[in-house]
């Protein structure tokens, strides 16, 4: 999850080099993210059935080395549609299988009745891979250039990844609940509300954060800020963002998903007006407490999503389910990344691209409280099976 979510952020920081390099508006060349950020969405619901029948190691390995292939032809490159069809399809395909859906879903199967505290600790490689490799690539970029950049990206893949995960598999029947739990297929399990709910808190926390984590180096840099700078701040969010995934994996344990994700995007919302405030001003005290806020509420909406859904759909195809749920977040995040450059470029600003991820965690919060009225997941028994 670490190098996966690395590689996906490390978009943040080629985001202004592809601009100049393709002398192109950015909302243009920020629809290469969204190729990606769309197939992580898409893919979950094939990764979440490859799961089910293949198990993580073939399936995290050989996403591994998709993905490394698309890396390594995108920095190749010569036009734009190129770099759509090759890191923007290949790669976002491979990544689609090393996302947080599949990975969250293998460890709540092994801690069913400890689910948010798990997710959240596995989670910790997503926010250390973003500090990791980001400013990394802020680094590489400056140095070597863009090209490079993506060609030691597609190594870590392969020299991290496909070795690491030989040693994946999913727990014996007796820890997993598919043996004896209330077992949903796909076809029940899209025919209750709360499936729709979950869906939507999913696309909801893809426009809002996938808004922010493209374009929040951008709008430091035109405020002032300098560009390894600015990406050193994205990467520390990253590591705020560790405390704020232990804090809401426990909030979810204890209170339910509703209380917990709405403490957590309450803290994102603060984060956000901190952007604006950074954009007004110019003031480097902005970005600093942007790190603090946003940092908090980073990651937590998976967390929720994939405890609530694996609490209420358990059963041997929980992959499939689950992945069905998280394909809302490819829809999502590829309209925050887009919407976020195409509202600068009609504006002239990052005003009303930041409304619109305020408005969407709004709108993330709402959904999860619908689904926990529907599901009953309450803060008596939050994540436990039922």
């Amino acid at each position: 999850m670490a190098v996966q979510n690395g590689t996906v952020m490390a978009f943040s920081v080629l985001y202004l080099p592809l601009v100049r390099e393709f002398a192109e508006g950015r909302g243009v060349v920020a629809a290469v993210q969204s190729g990606v950020v769309l197939l992580l969405g898409l893919g979950a619901p094939f990764a979440g059935a490859a799961l089910d029948r293949w198990g993580p190691r073939r399936l995290f390995q050989g996403g591994a080395a998709l993905a490394a292939l698309g890396l390594l032809l995108a920095s190749q490159a010569t036009s734009l549609p190129l770099l759509v069809l090759t890191y923007g399809v290949l790669a976002g395909a491979g990544l689609s299988t090393l996302g947080s859906p599949p990975n969250m879903l293998v460890v709540a199967q092994w801690f069913p009745h400890r689910r948010g505290r798990a997710i959240a600790l596995a989670d910790l490689g997503t926010p250390l891979g973003t500090f990791a490799l980001v400013p990394l690539s802020q680094l590489l970029v400056d140095r070597l250039g863009w090209r490079a950049s993506l060609g030691i990206l597609a190594g870590l893949l392969l020299v991290v990844v496909v070795p690491v995960n030989g040693l994946q598999r999913l727990p014996p029947a007796t820890h997993a609940q598919s043996a004896s739990a209330d077992t949903r297929s796909v076809a029940g399990a899209v025919r209750t509300p709360a499936f729709w709910w979950l869906a939507a808190l999913r696309f909801f926390t893809g426009v809002g954060f996938a808004l922010i984590n493209l374009h929040a180096v951008a709008l430091a840099v035109d405020a002032g800020v300098a560009a390894l700078v600015a990406a050193a701040a994205l990467g520390s969010v990253a590591v705020v963002s560790l405390a704020g995934r232990l804090a809401v994996g426990w909030l979810t344990d204890h209170l339910g998903p509703a209380r917990a994700l709405s403490l957590s995007f309450g803290s994102g919302l603060v984060g956000i007006g901190c952007l604006a405030g950074l954009a007004a001003t110019g003031r480097p005290a902005w970005l600093a407490a942007f790190v603090l806020f946003y940092g908090l509420a980073q990651g937590s909406g998976g967390i929720v999503a994939t405890a609530a859904a694996t609490a209420a759909f358990h059963g041997p195809a929980v992959g499939a389910i689950t992945g069905w749920i998280a394909v809302a977040s490819g829809p999502g995040e590829a309209l925050g990344a887009w919407g976020g450059g195409a509202l600068y470029d009609w504006t002239g600003g990052y005003g009303y691209a930041l409304l619109l991820a305020g408005a969407a965690l709004v709108a993330g919060v709402a959904s999860a409280w619908q689904a926990q009225r529907q599901e009953g997941l309450h803060a008596d028994a939050p994540t436990h099976p039922r």
